[in-house]
């Protein structure tokens, strides 16, 4: 499994903990800056993931399917989306936007893993 295999797997698994730590403090508003700073890691690792993924197309190498081009872009722009919209309401209201932002990172994050193995 290559690096790139390996990190788009834990971008999903991070972005899930991100999920669930923002369900978490819409109930304890004191984590709400811990939430924002691992969801922003996760926005990044994604960024990082689809920066390696570029590299391995310029260097000749294709995923399995032509479609992993859409989920990997699709996995780095639900986050900072979200936190762009969010900036606009209360903080109780700006998990809700994080969860859909991770949940989303998450999900495209999946179908890319599965699509982007030969």
């Amino acid at each position: 499994m290559s690096v790139h295999a390996r990190l788009g797997v834990a971008v999903v698994a991070v972005a899930v903990v991100g999920a669930l730590l923002t369900l978490l403090a819409r109930n304890r508003p004191g984590a709400i800056p811990t939430v924002r700073v691992f969801v922003w890691l996760c926005a990044g690792a994604a960024a990082m993931e689809a920066l390696i993924g570029l590299v391995m197309v310029v260097a000749g190498q294709r995923p399995a399917e032509a479609i992993h081009f859409f989920y990997g872009a699709a996995t780095v722009i639900p986050i900072p989306a979200a936190e762009a919209l969010a900036r606009r309401v209360h903080p109780q209201s700006e998990m809700r936007y994080l969860l859909v932002g991770a949940i989303s990172t998450a999900l495209f994050g999946l179908r890319a893993v599965t699509t982007g193995s030969t």
